[in-house]
């Protein structure tokens, strides 16, 4: 059943996300898959970065520090999958 929702929430997002009266639906189109698979790297390599910083040997704030650039680099890339999706597809949708 949860697949079921989720392939539901993923054609209704794609549907509802692209804006008929955009210059180019395919092109929107494209960018909503190309946006969620930029996120999807963004979120693996978030994940990866934030093991990789909960397993190092160091201090309390040396980990800290860590963690906030791994949540530093997730917020950039995220704003970069934004940014690509707005240039594709156009500002309205935001």
């Amino acid at each position: 059943m949860p697949m079921k929702s989720f392939l539901f929430f993923l054609i209704t997002f794609l549907a509802l996300s692209c804006n008929v009266s955009n210059a180019s639906y395919k092109q929107c189109e494209q960018a909503d898959l190309n946006y969620l698979t930029c996120s999807l790297v963004i979120y693996n390599s978030y994940i990866f970065c934030s093991e990789r910083a909960s397993a190092s040997t160091g201090t309390t704030d040396e980990k800290a520090a860590a963690k906030a650039s791994c949540d530093a680099q997730r917020l950039v890339g995220l704003y970069y999958c934004d940014e690509q999706k707005k240039k594709a597809c156009g500002d309205a949708k935001q």
